[in-house]
């Protein structure tokens, strides 16, 4: 249960089957995965809007709805994600169990998935204009909305700075300078070049006979003319730390402090979990070291907290502060930082940072969406592990390996966001 076996279909093209028999429901994902480029992100995040909106067979919403509503109330959704180097669109189905519905529809939910990333909906030799400007629309608004958020605002910010020649600097979701250059012919041209040119991993969660899955898919994508390249998808990052410190004023009445530090370690390295247990008891949650002492005790911080991109080798700490309390507030917590390199930690604060985390990695047994990405995350880049697995990787680490990790730590960016004066 919830191991996953991987089945080849094509050159590029595999399956991921993650048999589980606690949901009522099937899942199934069709990941295709491009290099994060700074020249094609927006036209990927624009993409996901637009292939959602409408198929050849079904060119308008109601006709979606329509269908699905044929197929037992099938939900879907087109999404785009980023994992280090790698930016992934995503269409996803959840379906009802064959033994709760009585049938199977899981074929027919196939064939949904290929109509809407084979078959878009098009007119005059690209996609359909008015469907492109209106999610044309809704990602500029969703874009520049973030600013409105400006817990999120600050920490995308501070890897902007920190991340200029990086990976981990590019917009997730894009940039709206770019949505003014595209159109449904530029976009269509986008689209037919990299759609059978991707690799493709089909993710398939819950119960199901998948050797018939199987064959269903190696029939489906034997009607399609794939040339799937050799891509890189290597993760820019940078090998020393900076020193940078931004400061930017808005209208608010909370500052936002952001520091963002340099690992040097990744996900693949002997020091990975070791980290990990130590950024839990550094900030990742109200068992940490930040919580009660900067935010309780100290009383610098509304919120305070600190997290990992196990892709980038980046942590960055985000914490909304008094704007008098800049000074104080980085001091407290590059003070707490030095504890866990001092190895300044109890042994029931390591206990109750492992027991976090093997919390949170457990939880991914009640979501099939969370299985798939945590299967996905290590997959991109070689590395597969059960849930199971990490929790033992976790249980292992010894106070001195998770000092040895921490002491590898530099502080490469102070992001500041105040009010005006």
């Amino acid at each position: 249960m919830n191991e996953l076996q991987k089945i080849s279909i094509c050159d590029g093209i595999n399956l991921y089957y993650i048999q589980d028999d606690k949901y009522k429901t099937v899942s199934v994902s069709m990941c295709l995965h491009r290099p994060v480029s700074r020249g094609e992100v927006t036209k990927n995040s624009l993409l996901a809007g637009v292939l959602k909106a409408g198929t050849g067979k079904y060119p308008a919403m109601k006709d979606i709805n329509r269908h699905l509503e044929k197929l037992y109330g099938t939900a879907y959704d087109i999404t785009v994600s980023r994992k280090g180097g790698t930016q992934t669109l995503t269409a996803t189905f959840s379906v009802i169990d064959e033994k709760v519905a009585g049938e199977n529809v899981l074929p027919d939910v196939f064939d949904m998935m290929f109509e809407f990333m084979f078959n878009p909906a098009t007119e005059n030799g690209g996609f359909v204009k008015k469907i492109v400007q209106t999610e044309k629309k809704n990602l500029k608004e969703s874009i520049e909305g973030i600013i409105n958020d400006k817990r999120a605002y600050a920490s995308i910010r501070c890897l902007e700075e920190m991340c200029k020649d990086e990976s981990a600097g590019i917009s997730e979701y894009g940039y709206v300078e770019d949505l003014e250059q595209i159109d449904e012919k530029n976009l269509y041209e986008h689209y037919s070049s990299i759609i059978t040119e991707s690799p493709i991993d089909i993710f398939v969660v819950g119960m199901c006979d998948i050797d018939s899955v199987a064959k269903n898919l190696t029939e489906g994508f034997s009607k399609i003319q794939f040339n799937i390249a050799s891509a890189n998808f290597d993760i820019v990052k940078a090998d020393s730390a900076g020193n940078n410190n931004v400061e930017e004023k808005f209208d608010v009445v909370q500052g936002k402090l952001v520091m963002g530090l340099r690992t040097f370690t990744d996900f693949k390295d002997d020091l990975y979990y070791p980290l990990l247990v130590g950024n839990s008891i550094f900030g990742a949650g109200s068992h940490s070291k930040l919580f009660n002492n900067v935010r309780e005790k100290s009383s610098l911080a509304y919120y305070v907290s600190s997290k990992l991109d196990k892709y980038s080798e980046i942590m960055l700490i985000s914490s909304g502060i008094e704007f008098a309390n800049f000074e104080r507030a980085k001091t407290e917590i590059l003070n707490e930082l030095d504890k866990v390199v001092a190895g300044d930690f109890t042994a029931e604060e390591e206990e109750k940072g492992k027991r976090f985390l093997i919390s949170q990695f457990r939880s991914y047994y009640d979501n099939p969406y969370a299985m798939k990405d945590f299967y996905l995350g290590q997959m991109l880049y070689g590395e597969i592990c059960t849930v199971e697995e990490v929790v033992d990787k976790i249980n292992k680490v010894t106070k001195e390996q998770i000092t040895e990790a921490f002491s590898k730590i530099v502080l490469d960016t102070v992001y500041f966001l105040k009010g005006r004066e």
